[in-house]
């Protein structure tokens, strides 16, 4: 009879991770590739998390940035036609 290996043991989520789901997605596999690559990720999943980890940074540090005043010496637009208001908006 062949012996069956255990299967991995699932750590608990750490209290700033909240709950973790199961999900089933269509996900364009050639841009996940890259990006697990990109990321030297240990899996998709791994992948996938710390881009979503990315994206919720990249809107804590735009947020940071709108609340500085724009006038009295804040920050200027420095790209022509609002092209940073449209990397915002991306």
């Amino acid at each position: 009879m062949a012996t069956r290996e255990k299967p991995a043991v699932r750590k608990a989520p750490r209290k700033d991770e909240g709950r973790i789901r199961r999900k089933n997605l269509n996900i364009d596999q050639n841009k996940l590739d890259r990006v697990v690559e990109f990321l030297g990720a240990d899996s998709e999943t791994d992948a996938i998390d710390r881009m979503l980890d990315e994206t919720l940074l990249r809107k804590e540090l735009l947020a940071s940035l709108d609340a500085i005043p724009r006038d009295e010496g804040g920050l200027e637009d420095v790209f022509p036609g609002g092209y940073a208001e449209e990397i915002v908006k991306r």
